[in-house]
């Protein structure tokens, strides 16, 4: 089909602040901020690894946002214990449990960034189910 990249679009109603946090608590970037003309983030790219994903500067709409994006999926470096030693110290509030194996293959964490987005970051190939 020749497509060549999937590129997540979230909505934050304070893009400076959201990117702000990724680039802090994640380690993502940099981050290419569009201000259009103002003090605010109108339009950014942030870079995840060999990806990005864009962010616009606006409350979600009804079927927009955090309530209908219900997880962003990051496949993470070797070591996720340290990833998520590094996240949870940057953010002493989040609420999330420490790595763990998956029964059906990968090791994973999950946190809820302030405005509700699920990132869940897994290290490891998930095993398909047997054939019965």
């Amino acid at each position: 089909m020749g497509f060549t990249e999937v590129v997540p679009y979230l909505y934050y109603e304070d893009a400076d602040a959201a990117l702000d946090w990724l680039e802090r608590v994640f380690g993502f970037g940099p981050s290419t901020r569009w201000r259009l003309g103002g003090a605010i983030t109108q339009e950014a790219d942030i870079i995840v690894g060999d990806s990005r994903i864009s962010i616009t500067c606006r409350l979600p709409g009804d079927n927009e946002g955090a309530g209908s994006m219900q997880i962003v999926h990051l496949e993470a470096p070797d070591d996720l214990d340290d990833l998520f030693r590094r996240v949870a110290a940057s953010e002493p509030s989040l609420r999330a449990e420490p790595p763990e194996q998956q029964g059906y293959g990968p090791r994973t964490f999950t946190v809820t960034d302030p405005w509700g987005y699920r990132w869940s970051f897994w290290h490891g190939e998930a095993d398909p189910p047997a054939d019965e």
